[in-house]
């Protein structure tokens, strides 16, 4: 590793720690307000509120969402896989990351309703692009009302499909080597696939983001069921993978974040 990527792997993880040990301090207000009614969210580890640190993170956080992401979010709340959002120390991970990379070209796989994407697309320059990846419009069509109401829509382009043919459309569109920021939380099962494709995709110097790393902490006793196979099959090859450096971290539903070494 030369000395530029010791700077940049150093400022990853000094913003990785900051997200870590301020933004995750949301969840206990911002993000646990009001969901408790929702059976799935109030038992799911990464949405259960009286964890110590997260209470004290809370009072030593001064991040505010937008009114558009605050709607979005109790939306998304009430939803029945409303379990499946990121939450908000995620979220603002990702909003870090994008003006570190000052990015202009994103790719988003799994795109639910759309609370992580409208992060990063509020964040994009006039001519950025998200490319927000979903299987289905279902989920998608719940969110679009409130992304148009926040003007984003512009800077979206969703592409309905199964998301490996989704991503390799995009190489043939013209996109390898030129994604900044991938952001990762579709079905575990082609979390493998998704890497590589994804790492295509990426320029030097980009990053990926990989959600539900630790998989409500399963992955850590069970590493044979599925999909916990395929989770930790990610997380153990990014370790070894020469062309990243990665970080897995503990916020959320864990986070592995790989960042692609410059040529």
């Amino acid at each position: 590793m030369n000395f530029q990527d010791l700077l940049d792997t150093k400022f990853l993880v000094t913003a990785a720690a900051g997200a870590v040990i301020g933004a995750s301090g949301i969840l206990a207000l911002s993000a646990l307000k009001g969901s408790e009614s929702h059976s799935t969210r109030k038992t799911h580890p990464k949405w259960k509120s009286g964890n110590p640190r997260r209470e004290y993170c809370t009072m030593h956080s001064n991040i505010i969402d937008t009114p558009e992401i605050i709607e979005l979010r109790e939306i998304t709340q009430q939803h029945e896989r409303g379990v499946m959002e990121s939450t908000p120390d995620v979220g603002q991970f990702l909003r870090f990351l994008m003006r570190m990379l000052k990015a202009k070209n994103v790719v988003e796989v799994g795109s639910f309703t759309g609370v992580a994407l409208m992060r990063m697309a509020e964040e994009l320059p006039d001519d950025g692009k998200a490319f927000a990846l979903d299987v289905s419009d279902e989920y998608v069509n719940v969110g679009k009302p409130v992304l148009k109401k926040a003007g984003l829509l512009s800077k979206i382009e969703y592409k309905i499909a199964p998301a490996l043919d989704s991503l390799v459309k995009l190489k043939e569109e013209g996109y390898t080597g030129k994604i900044d920021l991938c952001f990762i939380d579709a079905d575990k099962g082609n979390y493998p696939n998704y890497y590589k494709l994804c790492l295509d995709l990426l320029r030097p110097g980009g990053i990926i983001v990989f959600d539900n790393s630790l998989y409500a902490d399963r992955v850590i006793t069970d590493v044979t069921s599925d999909p916990n196979c395929y989770i930790h099959e990610t997380n153990e090859k990014a370790v070894v993978d020469t062309r990243v450096s990665s970080l897995l971290l503990p916020m959320g539903d864990g986070c592995l974040v790989l960042r692609k070494n410059d040529e």
